[in-house]
């Protein structure tokens, strides 16, 4: 007699059993959309970088994503952070930077991929001659509220955050700065 594979004997046991169609329930009431290359939510951060909020809660309706994007031009850089609850995945859209990843450097060319688990260290500077962009995604949507914090609209005036706010911002952003030199 010969034996059937598994995946046979699991449909066998299952038949029957198996609804036509897998019922979801689902979590946001966002709408599919595309986002052009210069839509989104504009921040300036504290050291003059500039980003573009892209889908997450307030620019989307997005439940459980974040993304956003940012040109690093010649000679800029993402100080040395780490995200202590958060995986993020960078994607080298255009040009070349160099990813530190906890002490080692990396350089990673236009369409690679960084996989960042929780609690790794991550810097990214742009030494090349032309604009890099890079995007980053979270899995956590409340990651926005985060940028919207550390970064005001271009024009707005910075002022100094409420405890209330700063209390916020350590709860949604769950991110540790470090200097260079450890």
């Amino acid at each position: 007699m010969r034996a059937l594979p598994l995946v046979a004997v699991l449909l066998v046991l299952s038949a029957g059993r198996l609804p036509a169609q897998v019922d979801a329930v689902v979590h946001t009431g966002a709408a599919p959309r595309v986002v052009a290359p210069g839509e989104g939510e504009r921040r300036v951060l504290p050291d003059g970088r500039h980003i573009l909020l892209k889908v997450g809660p307030a620019n989307t309706g997005a439940g459980y994503l974040f993304l956003g994007s940012e040109d690093l031009p010649p000679g800029t850089r993402v100080p040395r952070h780490r995200h202590e609850l958060d995986e993020e995945i960078l994607i080298v859209q255009r040009g070349q930077v160099v990813v530190e990843l906890n002490d080692s450097a990396h350089t990673a060319p236009a369409g690679s991929v960084v996989f960042l688990p929780p609690r790794s260290w991550v810097a990214v500077s742009n030494r090349g001659s032309e604009t890099a962009t890079i995007m980053f995604v979270f899995p956590r949507g409340s990651v926005e509220r985060c940028f919207q914090f550390i970064g005001t609209a271009p024009g707005e005036a910075r002022r100094p955050p409420t405890p209330q706010e700063v209390a916020e911002e350590r709860r949604a952003c769950q991110m540790t700065y470090r200097s260079h030199g450890h």
